[in-house]
């Protein structure tokens, strides 16, 4: 039975189990330099050329230049490496899923919806489509409803004023225009 000691109990195996104590994986997160397993590799060079030679060449050549022989694609025939620097790779790495995670957060368009009432004074309308057009810089949809309450609802027309003022304000025309009893949505 294995144990661990610590300052003041013994840890059997069973109870670090239990207690989910994290193992290090034995398999390296790259295969680089010795551990590049393949009789002939295609090596792409600091200069930009790329060969095909054998393992033990391309890792000479890598210690003369005093770079890492990294494995880039090992299922293509003959498998890939360059010689690089193992940091500056992982470096590189990170920087590609950043920037790709960043466009798929640009890429989302977001619905944005703007609520106001029939009543709704100019210097009001005004403040609203202000922060309309910053919506629609940032390339996100937009929806404004123009709510009705009470003896409003009788005159949906004075309603779609409002949603044609607003949309004159902004300069755009709505894709979609929808009435129902008690609002009027517009859709760009």
């Amino acid at each position: 039975m294995l144990f661990l000691k610590t300052q003041n109990h013994t840890i059997s195996k069973a109870e670090m189990q239990h207690r989910h104590f994290k193992r290090r994986d034995s398999k390296p997160l790259y295969t680089a330099n010795e551990r590049i397993r393949f009789p002939e590799i295609r090596v792409s060079l600091p200069n930009g050329d790329s060969q095909v030679m054998s393992t033990k060449e391309a890792l000479a050549k890598a210690k003369e230049l005093e770079l890492d022989l990294i494995l880039i694609a090992e299922k293509a025939q003959p498998p890939v490496c360059r010689i690089t620097s193992l940091n500056k790779h992982l470096y590189e790495l990170k920087q590609k899923a950043k920037m790709a995670k960043k466009k798929q957060r640009e890429s989302i368009v977001e619905v944005k919806e703007i609520r106001m009432g029939v009543n709704i004074d100019i210097h009001d309308l005004e403040t609203k489509a202000n922060m309309a057009r910053k919506f629609l810089d940032k390339n996100n949809k937009l929806t404004v409803i123009v709510t009705m309450k009470g003896r409003e609802r009788s005159r949906p027309e004075s309603a779609k004023e409002v949603l044609n003022t607003f949309a004159d304000k902004l300069g755009i025309k709505y894709e979609q225009v929808s009435v129902q009893s008690h609002r009027v949505t517009g859709k760009t």
